[in-house]
């Protein structure tokens, strides 16, 4: 049986609002991808601390929980890092639309032995970008239509 990467997910639906910081917002899609890009390259780089705080300020989301999935990214990935092997780089595979309120990016990081897909959903409620939802698996058979 295949062993499954416990799937790292913040949804900012049911937080209070009591916890939230106003977030910048990203002017353009092409932000919202230079900004994926950017976190890629570090997480290649196994610094996902700095690939997350390159997040934050976009992420309408609770510090602490951002906080708990840099810590349960860092643990999983070190605990995978034999069998996975090394990374040796990223690939952006799409950009999706799902109306004109959210766009989602999927991309992989691409290690020596298979890949870890990550999925990044913006959301645009007026005329700027901020980060919906991310998160990272090893379900790489989903990148392809049935």
């Amino acid at each position: 049986m295949r062993t499954r990467i416990a799937l790292c997910s913040l949804f900012t639906v049911a937080v209070s609002a009591g916890d939230m910081v106003e977030a910048p917002k990203l002017k353009s899609e092409e932000a919202a991808k230079a900004l994926v890009e950017t976190c890629l390259k570090q997480f290649v780089a196994e610094d996902y601390k700095a690939g997350f705080e390159l997040l934050k300020p976009y992420w309408v989301a609770p510090t602490n929980e951002i906080d708990t999935l840099v810590m349960q990214t860092i643990s999983t990935r070190n605990a995978v890092r034999v069998r996975f092997g090394k990374s040796i780089g990223y690939e952006l595979i799409s950009q999706q639309h799902a109306g004109k309120s959210f766009l989602r990016i999927l991309a992989i990081e691409k290690l020596q032995h298979t890949a870890i897909r990550y999925s990044v959903v913006f959301y645009k409620a007026d005329d700027c970008w901020s980060l919906q939802t991310f998160f990272w698996d090893d379900k790489v058979q989903q990148l392809f239509s049935e």
